[in-house]
Formats: structure tokens, C-alpha cells, sequence
């Protein structure tokens, strides 16, 4: 197929079928897979890719630039279609919130009760309980620990190591947010951002205390501006393939994160749209989420019950089946539910931005949510 004859990102995005979904699960997955070689056996195992790359990243790691890179797109495209900012911010708090916040209560006065070495009088007096619920529920301060929980694991201390990407994914739903009510949902900010976030880690004193802010961007950003250049960006497989090539060549020789957030993000975008079964995967509900919150706490605890330390395979499949469950319970009995309040703002919210967005670049006149 010809590049000229192929579809463009827009005639695929107003197509009914996609795997966006299949591919957020098996990110997830690929979060489990990583984490078990920390968990299971300590720090200095590695998994595959972080041998393979030179320590430039894990299998985890590039999940959760997947994860990114498909929220840069889908983020993009839901404020464009959002009847106000009110509406867009509502669904977006709507998507994170419920669902953490019951991972949070359960993790600390179920899983924490019950594992603890601690007297649960300790424990339930111990003021690090009740702030690792607020720190980790705002997402202003990470909390990894419940008091005496997994204490004597191979990885001590640690409950849910995963939140740490949470604020980032929030911070850029609100960066979304501030562009489109600035008018800058514009290609040539987001190529202009794109690039600022590669270059600026090199910048004395700056890089250093903006942490993981720009590499992150990288991936959010590579999707947010595959979005904006959506009918110039076609999907074609020769392309795909040499982006292929490039990652696994900087995966080798350096350079890797970059060609994620590029190369990467047109290859996730690709696979996406490619024809297949698994379009109908998440008829079932969308466990993604689910699987990603509660993965960490369950690996942890299968490391804990096999005695402290235990190899990475065992960790992985003992404990996939058990998220698996859990994320299903997450997303029936709350995800989903919560999500039904999506068309409903708060009055307040409403009050305080009662404005449309202006639109994207290229966007449809009169879309919808």
C-alpha cells in the first residue's frame, strides 16, 4: 500500500473499530511482567528490556509510555468533543478518582489490618495509615507504605508503587485543559511542546527539578500532536515498520525514549487501527485501569505468602488471574457506575467554567461527546 493511499489517523479515529483497548491491557499486563522481577526476587533484577536497552528502560516503564501516548490521543480528542470544560474535567476526574479511591480505603483498612506486624492498635494510631489514604488519594505526596505491611517482602515497605504516574496522567489532563481554554489546542504548540520537553533535561538547574514532567510529556505529547495532525498522518504499514526498526535499533544503541515518544507513539497508533477481532475485546468492560491499580498491593501479597522471595514467573501468574478478578469487580461495581455521572457536572463546576472550549485544530464544527 502506497503512503498516498493509505487511510489518515482521522478516517481511522471516525471508524466504529479499534484495539485501543486490547492495547491498554496488555500494557498492563506488561506492567505486571516488569514488576515481578523487583518484587519477586529484589532490586537489581531486570526484566528483558531493561537488560536489552542498557538500562535505558523496562517493560514497564515503555507500558506506561504506551499508556501515555494513547491517553495524549484520547484526551485530546474528548475535549475536543465535551460540550464545556466542565463537562471534559467532570469525566476526566470521573475516570480516575472512584476507582482509586477504593483501591486506597480497601488497601488501608483491609489488606493493611490483616498484614500488618504491627498491633493493630499501632497500626490504627499510627497517623502514616491515614495519610497514605489523602497523599495518595490527592496525588500531592506519594505514600508507599502502610505501617508493618510487607515489611519482611524482598521489596520492603512498599504497597502500591504503581500511583506514582497518576498526578502526571492528571497534570496532563488539566495542561489539555488549559490549552483548549487558551485556544492552543494547536498543532504547532504541540510540536513546539514535543520538542521543549526533549531538549529542556539538558538545560542546567531547570531540567533537574522538573523530575519525570518532560520525559513523560514525551509520550502524552506524541499522541496529543498525532492527534492535532490527524489528517496529514497516514496509517501505513511501511512506515510502521521502519518506525519499528528505530526503536529497536536506539533500544540498542541509545536514544530510546525519544523514538517512543515518536516513532513509538505512530506505531501505537497503527497497531490500534489495524483490522482485527480484537476490536470487540472490552465488550466486557474496560479492566486496564482496574488492572493497573491493583496489581502492585496483589503482587506483593503473593511474594509475602510464598515467604519473602519467590521467582518471577510464579509471582506473575499466580497473581495476574487474582487482578484480573479484581479489576473486573472495580470496573462493574464502580468504574463503570461512576461513569454514568460523566454528562452530569457538579453545579459548581459548571458555575465556575461555564464556557465551551475553543475548539482543536481540525476539529469537526458541531462534535459531540
Amino acid at each position: 500500500m502506497s503512503l498516498s493511499s493509505s487511510p489518515t489517523l482521522r478516517q481511522c479515529l471516525d471508524g466504529r473499530r479499534n484495539n485501543l483497548d486490547f492495547i491498554r491491557f496488555v500494557a498492563a499486563v506488561g506492567v505486571i511482567f516488569s514488576h515481578s522481577f523487583p518484587l519477586g526476587q529484589g532490586l537489581g533484577t531486570f526484566d528483558p528490556l531493561e537488560i536489552f536497552s542498557h538500562r535505558q528502560s523496562t517493560v514497564g516503564h515503555l507500558s506506561v509510555a504506551v499508556f501515555l501516548i494513547i491517553s495524549g490521543l484520547l484526551i485530546a480528542q474528548s475535549q475536543e468533543r465535551s460540550p464545556s470544560m466542565a463537562g471534559y474535567l467532570w469525566a476526566r476526574a470521573l475516570r480516575i478518582f472512584p476507582g482509586l479511591a477504593v483501591m486506597l480505603l480497601a488497601s488501608t483498612f483491609l489488606l493493611g489490618p490483616v498484614l500488618t506486624e504491627l498491633p493493630l492498635a499501632v497500626y490504627f494510631q499510627s497517623p502514616e495509615t491515614y495519610l497514605y489514604l489523602l497523599r495518595n488519594f490527592t496525588l500531592y505526596q506519594s505514600q508507599w507504605g502502610l505501617p508493618g505491611v510487607f515489611h519482611g517482602n524482598v521489596y520492603p515497605d512498599v504497597v502500591n508503587g504503581s500511583l506514582w504516574t497518576l498526578k502526571y496522567e492528571v497534570g496532563f489532563y488539566l495542561l489539555v485543559a488549559g490549552l483548549g481554554l487558551a485556544g492552543l489546542m494547536r498543532r504547532w504548540v504541540a510540536l513546539a511542546g514535543w520538542v521543549a520537553a526533549a531538549l529542556v533535561p539538558f538545560v542546567p538547574l531547570v531540567g533537574p527539578r522538573l523530575n519525570l514532567w518532560p520525559e513523560l510529556y514525551l509520550y502524552f505529547g506524541g499522541g496529543l500532536a498525532l492527534y492535532l495532525l490527524r489528517d496529514r498522518v497516514r496509517m501505513n504499514r511501511w512506515v510502521a515498520l521502519g518506525c519499528t526498526g528505530v526503536l529497536v535499533l536506539t533500544a540498542w544503541l541509545g536514544g530510546f525514549r525519544y523514538a517512543v515518544g515518536s516513532c513509538g507513539a505512530y506505531l501505537v497508533m497503527y497497531l490500534a487501527f489495524l483490522p482485527s477481532r480484537l476490536s470487540g475485546f472490552a465488550r466486557y468492560g474496560d479492566f486496564s485501569y482496574g488492572v493497573y491499580i491493583y496489581a502492585f498491593p496483589v503482587q506483593q501479597l503473593v511474594v509475602m505468602r510464598m515467604g519473602g522471595r519467590v521467582a518471577w514467573w510464579v509471582d506473575a501468574a499466580v497473581s495476574l488471574p487474582v487482578i484480573v478478578g479484581l479489576a473486573a469487580l472495580s470496573w462493574h461495581l464502580v468504574e463503570k457506575r461512576a461513569l454514568r455521572l460523566k454528562h452530569s457536572p457538579p453545579a459548581l463546576l459548571v458555575r465556575l467554567l461555564p464556557g465551551r472550549a475553543r475548539p482543536a485544530e481540525g476539529a469537526a464544527p458541531h462534535a459531540q461527546l
